[in-house]
């Protein structure tokens, strides 16, 4: 043993990582718990096998090629009374899903009830007529199972009753055909709503017609494009014979005003007209002229897309009217403009004229009627026009909800036509979904019942050795083996003293109050326990007590050496933490082991005096003082070496330390080779812990299985505080683990 100067703290704490010594130390450690509760699980597993029959199975299987929904009507009346085919996913999850949804619904659940009985579906569990309950109990007992990426699902139904199962099954798929047909091609209308709905809609066409008729009939057309296109023509066409006759009108007015002025030249003689019209006026009347001609035309085109009120027909208008008066200022201030615009007239001023005033003045009163007229009719064309805009909108909603109404009479007549078929159709004949398998014979289901039975009997085997882990790990945190001392408190372990009495039931070294070998014998101190110890008539538990005791003297001397404690007398301290971990034993038989080598004398002094140990030995022991002297110590003689002192070490004298403090030069002094202290228990205020730096070496008696872990540091940390030294002796080990599977030390 080597001396430890680091609290048992020089390094991290060991986790909680298992060797196989350690399981094995726990299953045997604890395995009558382990036993127990692997005995309770398999009497649970009896109770349900007996209580938990086996359910009976029947089983069937569906392959869905594909669904077909009927399309809704639209707009266009396209696609009207035809099935959308929808083929399961790469998945086979978004039809199959659907249909699983189908198949558990409680609906579905009901009409089965209704089909085979309530009564016969609850009499095995708990009976009765409740329609709910026994829909319950179906969609309770039935599972469906859709592996991935596979159009098949399989349907399994169970229940207590063997004779139900398969008609349940059947009567399942039987409804399932009829609800996914309702569902998918709207089987669920009957005929006379299909019916109601059609002459519904039929009213509401007729009505919608009529109305569209007394619209039309108000602005005089039967299609509205077409009257658009009729009007607008007839106004184009206005607007054309008007600027002709207004061109006619300005032709002949411009050849009478001239005519007029030939003739009053002609008759007086002399030139009314005025000078010589500028060639650059010339060029301005003529370009006027021109863009007159221009301007007529832009608006007759305008006129055939817009009305006369439209923004764009005012603008070319109003450039009409400045250029007519422009080129009117210039007629009037040069009137040979319009001579030199009209044809050349015949050199002879009376004979030679052609043109008679008098007809180009008629022409010129009657052109003014007609465009009049003409104008009168175009506003009454206009008139009509803005009426058949009006009434655009209104027609055109009627024909919108006439067409709608025409798409859905046609729907629903086609709707009841397809009902019609399908109600013709047995619900076994559906062509895209076909029976796989056809519900099969009820069979006991012994699956789940071997689950619940492995979990009974798996959960009271692995619960067992669950919680011996627990408290092996967690709960208890005493000191059990050897390895624990070095591994998790990292304390030098001296020596390890196993429990060998019969059974396990009297430990091998008995408590601090002494060692109880039958009531018999009664209780023995420090120094009865020594003779004892060597009588001839040992006992078998305190023969086997020997070997160990032997060992203890034997790492004495080994430890004395290495560490080069040469002097005499050498002081060795036996303490404890706990009452009970056998201190007085092995002090007591330390020191007569140590008397027969023969090398010297050796004192045993009893520290425990206070604490109400026995009182007499032989003549009665003498005081450490009186050991001490070698005209008293005769009292305390065992055997020719071996002497038996007792000292008062009660924690409530102050005084102890101080008095043996002043003993220690006579101890050093003394011819006694070796002194074995018998100490109390440790504490903060016991004189174990005051005396540790006076002795040569402390051994800490630890008793396995009963001293925490925690006590066994706090208390090494107590004496290893006074720079002693400081051993543990692990007492009354127990091996669990048999040694043909692990042997230890």
């Amino acid at each position: 043993m080597s001396e430890r100067k680091d609290n048992g703290n020089s390094g991290p704490p060991p986790g909680l990582s298992l060797s196989l010594p350690d399981i094995y130390h726990i299953f045997f450690r604890h395995k009558w718990m382990i036993l127990f509760f692997a005995l309770a699980g398999f009497a649970a597993a009896g109770v349900i096998y007996i209580k938990k029959p086996p359910l009976y199975t029947s089983a069937a299987k569906l392959y869905v090629r594909y669904v077909p929904e009927s399309r809704p009507p639209s707009s266009t009346g396209s696609g009207m009374g035809q099935d959308v085919i929808k083929n399961p996913d790469s998945a086979g999850q978004n039809i199959i899903t659907s249909e699983i949804e189908i198949l558990t619904s409680l609906d579905l659940a009901k009409e089965v009830a209704d089909i085979i009985g309530p009564e016969k579906i609850l009499a095995k569990i708990g009976g009765g007529t409740n329609r709910n309950h026994a829909a319950g109990v179906i969609k309770e007992y039935l599972a469906v199972d859709a592996p991935r990426r596979s159009d098949v699902f399989k349907i399994i139904f169970q229940h207590k009753d063997r004779d139900i199962v398969q008609p349940v099954l059947a009567e399942v798929i039987n409804v399932y055909f009829k609800k996914h047909a309702e569902i998918h091609r709207g089987q669920g209308l009957s005929d006379s709503f299909l019916t109601n709905q059609i002459a519904e809609i039929r009213a509401k066409l007729t009505e919608t017609e009529q109305r569209l008729r007394d619209a039309k009939a108000v602005i005089g057309v039967s299609k509205l494009e077409d009257a658009k296109k009729a009007i607008t023509e007839r106004i184009s066409g206005m607007r054309n014979e008007i600027m002709n006759a207004r061109a006619d009108l300005a032709q002949h007015e411009a050849a009478l005003n001239e005519l007029m002025k030939l003739l009053s030249v002609n008759v007086n003689g002399t030139n009314s007209a005025e000078t010589e019209v500028p060639p650059t006026v010339t060029r301005e009347h003529r370009n006027v002229s021109s863009r007159l001609e221009l301007l007529y035309a832009k608006e007759q085109e305008l006129l055939v897309q817009f009305t006369t009120n439209t923004l764009p027909v005012q603008e070319i208008r109003q450039r009409i009217a400045d250029a007519e008066r422009t080129r009117e200022q210039l007629e009037e201030k040069y009137p040979r403009l319009v001579l030199k615009n009209a044809p050349p007239m015949p050199a002879s001023p009376v004979t030679k004229i052609t043109m008679d005033p008098t007809s180009e003045a008629i022409q010129v009163q009657s052109l003014k009627p007609r465009i009049a007229f003409l104008e009168s009719q175009l506003e009454e064309a206009h008139q009509e026009r803005r009426k058949i805009e009006g009434a655009e909108a209104t027609i055109v909603e009627l024909e919108r909800r006439k067409e709608l109404e025409e798409t859905q009479f046609r729907y629903f007549s086609s709707s009841l036509e397809q009902a019609r078929f399908n109600e013709a159709l047995t619900a076994g004949k559906l062509s895209n979904i076909s029976v796989a398998q056809a519900p099969s014979p009820p069979g006991p289901d012994t699956g789940p019942l071997r689950k619940m039975l492995m979990i009974a009997m798996g959960g009271g085997v692995f619960g067992g050795i669950a919680l011996a882990f627990l408290i092996e790990l967690f709960l208890d945190q005493t000191v059990r083996r050897p390895v624990e001392v070095e591994t998790r408190l990292r304390l030098p372990l001296f020596l390890t003293i196993p429990s060998t009495g019969r059974n396990h039931r009297r430990k091998l070294l008995g408590g601090r109050n002494g060692h109880r070998r039958g009531a018999e014998e009664g209780d023995l101190d420090a120094g009865q326990m020594a003779v004892a110890l060597r009588k001839a008539g040992e006992t078998e538990t305190e023969k086997n007590l020997r070997p160990f005791i032997e060992v203890l003297r034997d790492r004495l001397f080994t430890f004395f050496e290495a560490n080069k404690i040469p002097h005499k007398p050498k002081l060795v301290a036996v303490t404890s933490v706990a009452k009970g971990a056998g201190v007085t034993t092995i002090a007591s038989g330390l020191a007569a082991t140590l008397s027969e080598t023969g090398d010297g004398n050796v004192l045993l002094v009893d520290m425990n005096q206070g604490n109400g140990v026995s009182q007499s030995f032989f003549k009665g022991k003498p005081t450490l003082t009186e050991a001490l002297d070698d005209s008293t110590k005769a009292a305390g003689m065992v055997n020719e070496h071996l002497y038996v002192a007792t000292e008062d070490g009660s924690d409530r004298l102050p005084s102890v330390v101080p008095r043996l403090s002043g003993l220690v030069p006579q101890l050093r002094a003394s011819d006694y080779d070796y002194i074995i202290f018998d100490m109390p228990m440790i504490s903060q205020i016991s004189v174990s812990t005051k005396m540790a730096r006076m002795m040569d070496v402390n051994l800490m008696v630890v008793e396995a299985e009963k001293t925490q872990r925690d006590l066994v540091k706090q208390a090494h940390t107590l004496l290893a505080g006074s720079k002693s030294n400081v051993g543990i002796v692990l007492n009354k080990k127990r091996t669990y683990v048999p040694k043909w599977l692990h042997q230890e030390l």
